[in-house]
């Protein structure tokens, strides 16, 4: 199933590139300096979680360090359809808000596919994936400081309790001020961590790899599957995000270009070395989250547990802001009945808690169709659209 959804993004992904004249892959960072960045902080919210890091983790282990050049490129070859998702959720936008639900119904005048993709948003990204990040956040909270499930959830119930509480520009404006001190501590440290052990990078374990079997077998696949979830690709937050830029139509997009590049080449280039200077002499455990607090502990010392954990949480409250955001606001457009938001605040907080109690491998099994469903849907109303517009 994935293959074949693999192979139809990478030739729709080449086909619009074609169509853009390649312009999807040029941004200009002195021009964006100037302007309002709440989509690009919202964007970088979205996408920048746990799995950020424990995701590029696994994909090395499982197909060899070639996968950082496979994430990286085809990530970059995703543009395209991060360019068109960006440009449809600010062009078909209502009151700053915007997504897969706004495209489809205004840009193809389908409501009831709108609506069946707007459930399946808040499905997947409110409720899934937050599950993904307090599972990764309780076993990181367990395993290295010891601390009891029953105290992990009475500290993100009143998390959640003050999250439910914000209202959506509250949520924007602390992601405007949270996400990018978030971004450089974590670039910094990594960067410190890197030069302070340089001589411990062993390249020949990375161009071994890049040149064998594996790599194409296994590297390619797994690089390309890992920069489809890294850059949520047709998941809905693309446009999503673009919706809420208050620049001009194509700030709107370079911005969702701009944060592919630092998620996909800055972060995955950061992980990818911190891995190459623990392998050389340490045993590899199976486990990612057991990998990556190996790595920091192994590079910083104690405090390298701690900045790990630091990192984790402020990845996690960004992703938990954004996806009660992106919930709130689709739900909010279609009715402003109380009951109905306040049943979405309750599954949001179930859906949170389960992740802590639940192993993650029975939340991965639904995800993985939903978001299959999700793909298909949102890669439809994208060729509709780019098959029926000028630009």
């Amino acid at each position: 199933m994935w293959t074949i959804l693999i192979i139809y993004l990478l030739v729709l992904s080449f086909f619009l590139s074609f169509k853009l004249k390649f312009k999807n892959y040029k941004i200009n960072i002195k021009e964006l300096i100037k302007k309002d960045k709440t989509s690009l902080f919202l964007t970088l919210g979205t996408k920048i979680g746990v799995g950020s890091i424990i995701g590029t983790a696994s994909s090395i282990l499982i197909g060899g360090f070639s996968s950082i050049i496979w994430i990286i490129v085809f990530s970059i070859l995703f543009t395209s359809l991060i360019y068109y998702e960006g440009y449809y959720g600010n062009k078909y936008k209502k009151n700053n808000i915007g997504g897969p639900y706004y495209i489809i119904k205004y840009g193809l005048n389908k409501k009831l596919l709108a609506i069946i993709s707007l459930v399946l948003l808040i499905v997947v990204y409110s409720f899934f994936f937050q599950m993904i990040q307090f599972d990764t956040i309780s076993y990181m909270l367990t395993y290295s400081f010891r601390i009891p499930k029953y105290l992990i959830i009475i500290v993100s119930l009143i998390i959640l309790i003050i999250t439910l509480n914000l209202k959506i520009n509250d949520i924007l404006s602390i992601l405007n001020k949270l996400v990018p001190y978030m971004c450089i501590l974590f670039v910094v440290v990594c960067l410190f961590m890197i030069f302070k052990n340089i001589e411990k990078i062993n390249f020949n374990i990375f161009f071994k790899d890049l040149l064998s079997f594996k790599s194409l077998m296994s590297g390619l696949v797994i690089g390309v599957k890992r920069s489809m979830f890294m850059n949520e690709i047709l998941i809905g937050t693309t446009s999503t995000s673009a919706s809420s830029d208050k620049n001009d139509i194509n700030t709107s997009i370079r911005y969702q270009i701009l944060s592919t590049y630092f998620i996909s080449i800055i972060i995955t280039l950061l992980i990818g070395f911190l891995l190459l200077i623990y392998v050389n002499g340490n045993v590899i455990p199976d486990d990612y989250n057991l990998l990556m607090s190996n790595v920091f502990n192994d590079l910083l010392g104690f405090l390298g547990t701690y900045f790990l954990l630091i990192i984790y949480l402020l990845f996690g409250i960004t992703t938990i802001l954004s996806g009660y955001y992106i919930g709130l606001s689709n739900i909010g457009y279609l009715t402003n009945k109380n009951v109905f938001i306040n049943i979405f605040k309750l599954i949001f907080i179930i859906s949170c808690i389960i992740g802590i109690i639940l192993n993650n491998n029975y939340i991965w099994k639904y995800l993985d169709m939903l978001t299959f469903i999700m793909i298909i849907i949102n890669s439809y109303s994208i060729i509709y659209l780019v098959m029926h517009d000028d630009r």
